[in-house]
C-alpha cells in the first residue's frame, strides 16, 4: 500500500507543506462549522449523566467536594479539565461549555492528522483522515452534550500518536507524554485504557533496542499513576479504598444480568433495583459496587452460553449502522442528517475494513486495529450505549482514508490507461 509510505523529499517540498497546511487549516475550519451549526441550531437541555458532570464541575467551582451520584460514582477528568474551568470563567454559561467541547472536537481533527502522518499515510491520505473526521455528523451533535467522550477523543488520539511514534524511535518526552495522557485517560473514561494494549503493540513491532521497549513501561505506568495519586488518594480518604470511580461493578452488573439484553438497561429493571440504594446506604458506594461485580461474575459462571451470546450481540449492536432512531420517529431535517449520517458511517466502515488484508505488511494498521478490537472488547463485557461508539471512530476515519485514498489512486491510473488506449 503506497500510501502508507513515507513521500521522498523533493525541490517542491517546502510549497507543498505549505498548501498541505492550508489545506488542513480549511478542513479544522469547515470542522468547526459544523460543531458550531450543531450547537446553535440543535435544541437539547442537559440530563442524564450529562447533569452529574455539571454537578460536579458547578460543586468544585463552589469549593464542595464533587458528590453526583456519590462520592466517585461518575470519572471525574471531564468535569474537573473541561467543565470546571468554563464554569468558573463563563459564570455557568451553557454556551460556554458546549463551546468547549467544541474546542476539544477541533484538537482531535488535528490531531487525527498527526496520527495518520504517524502511521505514515501520504499526504493525500492524512488530509482526508482529518477531513473525515472532521465533517461526520455525529461530531456535531454529540458536542452538543456535556458527555465525557468529548474528551476522551482527543487523549485517545494523543496515546495513539505517542505509540506510533515509540514504533519508530524512543524519546522520553514520548513516553513521559504517553503516561500523563494515560492517567488523565484513567480519570476520564476507563474504557479507552484498552489502549494499553494498542501501546504493547507498538513496543512489540518498534525498531528500538529491546531494552529501551521494556524501560518505556515503567516510564509510563509511572507518569499514570502520579498524574492520577491525587485523585486516588482523595478516593482512599473519602472513601476507604483508592479507587478511580465506583461504577464498575454497577456496569458490570447492568450488562451481565438475567434482565440484560446488551443495551443500557436500567438498575431499576434488573433484580436488584428494588434493593439497590438500601444497599448503597448500608454498605457504601465502594462495597455496594463490588458486590454488584460479584454479582455480575456469578450470573456469567452460571450462565456461560447466554453470556457468550450477549457479548457477541453487544458487538453487533456496538457496530451497528445508525438506522434506529432517537426518541421520536426523524422528520424533516433530522431525517435527512440520519441518511447522510447512514452513508457516512457504512462507507468508513466498510473501507475500514479493506485495510485488514494489509495488517501483517504494516504495523502501523496492526497498532490501530489494535485500538479498535480492544475498545470493543470492553463493551462486550460491560452493555452498549451508541454514543460509546464515537471515540473510536477517528481511527476508523484514518484506516478508511488510507483505503480511500488507495482506490482513488487506483481509478485514477485506470482511467488514464482507458484514455491511452483510446
Amino acid at each position: 500500500m503506497k500510501t502508507l509510505n513515507r513521500e521522498a523529499s523533493t525541490p517542491n517540498q517546502k510549497h507543498s507543506s505549505s498548501q498541505e497546511w492550508r489545506w488542513l487549516s480549511a478542513i479544522i475550519v469547515a470542522g468547526i462549522l459544523l460543531r458550531l451549526a450543531a450547537i446553535l441550531v440543535y435544541p437539547h437541555a442537559p440530563e442524564s449523566d450529562e447533569l452529574a458532570y455539571l454537578k460536579m464541575a458547578e460543586d468544585l467551582v463552589a469549593g464542595k467536594t464533587m458528590n453526583a451520584g456519590g462520592y466517585a460514582f461518575f470519572n471525574m477528568g471531564y468535569s474537573f479539565f473541561v467543565l470546571a474551568p468554563v464554569l468558573f470563567l463563563s459564570e455557568h454559561s451553557l454556551l460556554g461549555l458546549r463551546l468547549a467541547n467544541l474546542v476539544c472536537g477541533t484538537v482531535s481533527i488535528a490531531l487525527v492528522y498527526m496520527v495518520a502522518r504517524e502511521a505514515g499515510a501520504n499526504r493525500n491520505a492524512r488530509l482526508l483522515s482529518a477531513a473525515l473526521w472532521a465533517l461526520y455528523l455525529p461530531c456535531g451533535v454529540y458536542g452538543v452534550y456535556l458527555a465525557k467522550e468529548n474528551f476522551m477523543i482527543p487523549l485517545m488520539l494523543g496515546i495513539l500518536w505517542c505509540a506510533l511514534r515509540m514504533m519508530r524511535t524512543f524519546q522520553l518526552r514520548i513516553a513521559v507524554l504517553c503516561g500523563g495522557l494515560f492517567g488523565l485517560l484513567a480519570l476520564t473514561g476507563n474504557a479507552a485504557l484498552s489502549l494499553a494494549g494498542a501501546v504493547g503493540v507498538a513496543l512489540l513491532v518498534s525498531k528500538c533496542a529491546l531494552r529501551i521497549r521494556i524501560l518505556s513501561v515503567p516510564i509510563m505506568l509511572v507518569v499514570a499513576i502520579l498524574v492520577a495519586s491525587p485523585w486516588l488518594v482523595r478516593n482512599a480518604t473519602l472513601l476507604g479504598a483508592p479507587v478511580l470511580n465506583t461504577n464498575g461493578g454497577f456496569n458490570l452488573y447492568l450488562g451481565n444480568n438475567p434482565a440484560a439484553d446488551g443495551m443500557f438497561v436500567s438498575i431499576a429493571k434488573t433484580p436488584r433495583g428494588p434493593t439497590w440504594h438500601a444497599l448503597r446506604e448500608e454498605v457504601g458506594e465502594v462495597q455496594a459496587s463490588e458486590t454488584l461485580k460479584h454479582e455480575a461474575l456469578a450470573w456469567i459462571k452460571s450462565h456461560p452460553g447466554e453470556f457468550f451470546a450477549l457479548s457477541v450481540k453487544k458487538l453487533g449492536l456496538f457496530w451497528m449502522p445508525p438506522i434506529h432512531n432517537g426518541r421520536d420517529a426523524p422528520v424533516g431535517a433530522e431525517k435527512l442528517v440520519r441518511l447522510v449520517w447512514l452513508i457516512e458511517y457504512a462507507v468508513l466502515v466498510c473501507a475500514a475494513v479493506a485495510t485488514l488484508p494489509y495488517v501483517r505488511s504494516r504495523p502501523s494498521l496492526a497498532v490501530l486495529w489494535t485500538a479498535v478490537a480492544l475498545y470493543s472488547a470492553v463493551h462486550m463485557l460491560f452493555y452498549v450505549i451508541f454514543r460509546y461508539r464515537e471515540p473510536i471512530m477517528p481511527v476508523v476515519c484514518v484506516l478508511a482514508a488510507v483505503m480511500l485514498e488507495q482506490a482513488a489512486v487506483a481509478v485514477a491510473r485506470f482511467a488514464r490507461q482507458r484514455a491511452h488506449v483510446s
